[in-house]
């Protein structure tokens, strides 16, 4: 199996974990397997009466293998969740924070 599909299906396997029953927001798990982006959503009505329609979660695998964290709005170290689950931390990378800040996290940078 190459690394990307590998990749993927550990990520797809981690975006099924938040999904939530029973709750007064849905939560959609969005896939795209050709490009390789996945997303937790949640949408719902907060305690003001708001409509909210938010990404949670959002990673990406690019071209050279490597898995790109867009976006994490969960309380879960979701690098250090990929990393237990077989992605070694040279293949994530933290895209939601600036390159000089990446070079301090012990992940890849780029």
């Amino acid at each position: 199996m190459d690394k990307i599909k590998k990749y993927e299906i550990i990520i797809i396997a981690l975006l099924k974990e938040y999904e939530q029953n029973g709750s007064k927001s849905e939560t959609y798990i969005l896939t795209d397997t050709i490009h390789h982006h996945y997303q937790v959503m949640r949408a719902g009505w907060d305690s003001k009466k708001h409509y909210y329609f938010r990404v949670r979660l959002h990673l990406n695998i690019k071209q050279d293998g490597k898995v790109w964290i867009m976006e994490n709005q969960t309380e879960d170290e979701i690098t250090e969740i990929l990393v237990d689950r077989g992605i070694p931390k040279g293949d994530i990378v933290i895209g939601l924070l600036p390159e000089s800040v990446r070079i301090h996290t012990g992940y890849a940078v780029a």
